[in-house]
């Protein structure tokens, strides 16, 4: 099945079922893994994303003891994939910014960054990597689903809201400040409620099913600040970088972050309770659905 919540599946039914096919479609792409080491390294970490955004919904069903060993289990695992993947995530940074650059700094310059990147990329053992990951992962030994309670979907929207809160409150701390580090926890938390919304739009599908398209653009819109940021970053050291390259690049953060701004206005106008009270449907707030 898909990465959503079936209207037949109960709550802890439906998310061990979440959880243990995206554990099983990682393991299984390991066979391919040094082959194929970047899309592997992409693959994985998002495979972990979605089991983390799954873990986060299923919180009220397990106890905070297992929560936070599962969930720090499953961060730390695709952290060993972060060297890999950042090398990877320049090169791809950009090529989605090619187009942008080519006609500011010329198509020169745009390759000879690229060379650069390409050449750091090389300088990753991304061998090592990918093998510890694998260990780790094989070593759970098939025990990769956490026991869950029963529960109905009040609980699941309980745990929806809260992710709705914490993408919400993390945009106005990152629109304040204008800060790389609070826009990329923006993303992050804008990630996890984008991904339970995809969990949740069969339950709800008025209210979500629309929702679903604006929270993955503005994950968009901030990863491609975030390309901008690792760019940046990474052409700090670059000593043949043309005059005003760096101008360039904050320009079209402030473009980008302005689009942001006003997605993310559209979908976090309401407050936590009223966006939640506008979702559930009556019958939940008495009984288990």
């Amino acid at each position: 099945m898909s990465f959503v919540l079936a209207p037949h599946e109960g709550a802890a039914e439906g998310l061990q079922r979440v959880i243990r096919e995206q554990a099983e479609k990682v393991a299984s792409e390991c066979s391919e893994a040094q082959e194929h080491a970047s899309a592997f390294a992409h693959k994985a970490r998002v495979r972990c994303k979605r089991i983390r955004a799954a873990l986060r919904l299923a919180r009220p069903l397990m106890t905070e003891k297992t929560f936070v060993r599962e969930n720090r289990w499953w961060r730390d695992l695709a952290r060993l994939l972060s060297d890999l993947r950042d090398a990877s995530a320049r090169i791809e940074a950009l090529e989605s910014l090619r187009p942008f650059l080519v006609a500011r700094i010329g198509p020169e310059a745009t390759r000879r960054l690229e060379e650069r990147f390409q050449s750091e990329r090389r300088d990753v053992d991304a061998g090592a990597s990918i093998a510890i990951f694998i260990e780790r992962l094989e070593a759970r030994d098939g025990d990769l689903v956490p026991d869950l309670a029963d529960g109905g979907r009040d609980k699941l929207v309980k745990a929806l809201g809260e992710t709705y809160r914490m993408a919400r409150e993390a945009m106005k701390i990152a629109l304040e400040s204008g800060e790389s580090d609070l826009l990329h926890e923006w993303r992050k938390q804008s990630k996890y409620h984008a991904l339970q919304v995809r969990l949740m739009r069969q339950q709800f599908p008025d209210a979500l099913d629309r929702r679903v398209a604006g929270v993955r653009d503005l994950a968009e819109l901030l990863g491609e600040v975030q390309d901008i940021e690792v760019v940046a970053e990474a052409a700090r050291s670059w000593k043949q970088r043309p005059a005003g390259f760096f101008d360039v690049l904050k320009s079209r953060r402030t473009a980008l972050v302005t689009g942001a701004a006003a997605t993310g206005a559209a979908l976090f106008a309401e407050k936590p309770k009223a966006w939640i009270s506008g979702l559930t449907p009556p019958v939940l707030a008495g009984q288990d659905t």
